[in-house]
């Protein structure tokens, strides 16, 4: 396999998991917290790994105590850290992601006053020993060097730019990369309605780079050099678990396959695939074996919004299922109340008018959509959601 730098921020995410993004001036509770690593390059790393690929990174640390935490953490993600250049201003660069436990959604606030990395730093690294160097599209005054000295004196080793939001002067660089990945935010904010017209725009400025473009739901285009461009739609997930990383693991599945030799078309539907795999699990550890349940647990003929069904499953317990607006809402079934199953004492009672559940024990009322307790003695609590996906013919399955 290859050896792979890339070059780009390396980040501490604190992840809280909610039932729904908060509002301005909401205060709520969340379901749970966790850290792990993050940052784009530092994701397509740990990703690559995983793939089979030697993997490096350059970047910038503070001198703090949570840079130690952040650089063990990419260690322990098999990605070598001789490239870090460390600074005495600053501190390590923090994400607070809120993260919707129903859709998958994310929400970020990014904070960061750690200088980038800077051009004598990358000068000094000996890029000949790779196979493939990854730009991250960020640090546009720095960036613009290293590319050019990359260019330069790299003979066949492809070079790749991630282009996700808008940079002043990004633009002057994308004769240097033989392959660009531009996100939809980028696009968006450049004023294209989708990718296709992104890309026509680009190859008359770039004619002789590979193109892509992501666009979530709206799926992927992809211009090879002297190609057409073409279209490949988004694979449906239902439900969608996570999506913080998705785009990290796109590109690393991407750059994969064009490292082993596959066509830019080839490549991209990889890459496809593997993000969708990647957003029906939490996190990215183990992706490769980010699959669902195959066997169903319920059919969605069983269910109503009138009647909540109780299943069995082996791994979780009991689990609550039942419609709510033509969509399927399952929860553990236990009571927060004093961990109990909700149908302990007898049946689950449903509102169907007020759209909500009763525990049978000591009658706390609660939200079908999201699990809220709006009345009893768990007041202000919430059962704790499942993840389950609803295939074409109506069979749930453990997301």
């Amino acid at each position: 396999m290859a050896k792979i730098l890339a070059i780009g921020n390396a980040v501490l995410d604190t992840i809280f998991t909610v039932e729904q993004h908060p509002k301005e001036d909401q205060e709520m509770r969340a379901l749970s917290k966790n850290h792990q690593v993050g940052g784009n390059v530092n994701n397509t790393l740990y990703v690559l790994k995983q793939l089979g690929h030697e993997t490096a990174i350059c970047s910038t640390a503070a001198t703090d105590p949570e840079s130690k935490q952040l650089i063990s953490g990419m260690q322990e993600r098999g990605i070598d850290c001789t490239y870090i250049q460390k600074f005495i201003q600053g501190s390590t660069p923090n994400s607070i992601v809120t993260l919707n436990a129903h859709n998958g959604s994310r929400t970020i606030v990014h904070y960061r006053d750690l200088p980038e990395v800077n051009f004598d730093y990358f000068a000094k690294i000996e890029i000949e020993n790779y196979d493939w160097l990854h730009f991250e599209g960020r640090n546009v005054e720095n960036l613009a060097g290293m590319l050019n000295i990359s260019k330069t004196f790299l003979d066949n080793q492809p070079i790749s730019l991630e282009v996700e939001k808008p940079r002043d002067g990004i633009e002057t660089l994308f004769s240097q990369a033989h392959l660009l990945i531009f996100s939809h935010h980028y696009a968006s904010a450049k004023g294209y309605q989708d990718g296709r017209s992104l890309l026509q725009e680009t190859a008359k400025q770039v004619p002789n780079s590979n193109l892509v473009c992501t666009w979530g739901a709206k799926g992927v285009w992809l211009k090879s050099i002297n190609g057409e461009i073409e279209h490949i739609s988004a694979i449906p997930v239902n439900p969608i678990v996570d999506t913080l990383g998705a785009g990290d693991t796109f590109n690393a599945g991407l750059i994969d396959k064009l490292a082993q030799g596959s066509s830019l078309k080839e490549a991209c539907e990889f890459a496809n695939q593997l993000a969708a795999q990647k957003i029906q699990k939490r996190g990215l550890d183990d992706i490769l074996n980010a699959k669902p349940e195959n066997r169903a647990i319920a059919n969605i003929k069983q269910l109503s919004k009138a009647k909540a069904t109780v299943i069995e499953v082996g791994s979780i317990g009991g689990v609550i299922l039942i419609m709510h607006e033509n969509e399927v809402r399952a929860y553990e079934n236990n009571c927060p109340h004093q961990n109990v199953p909700l149908n302990e004492a007898y049946k689950i009672d449903v509102n169907p008018f007020e759209n909500t559940m009763k525990c049978s024990v000591h009658d706390a009322f609660f939200n079908i959509d999201d699990g809220e307790c709006v009345d009893g003695p768990c007041w202000g609590e919430h059962l704790t959601p499942v993840s389950v996906r609803t295939d074409e013919q109506g069979d749930i399955y453990l997301a």
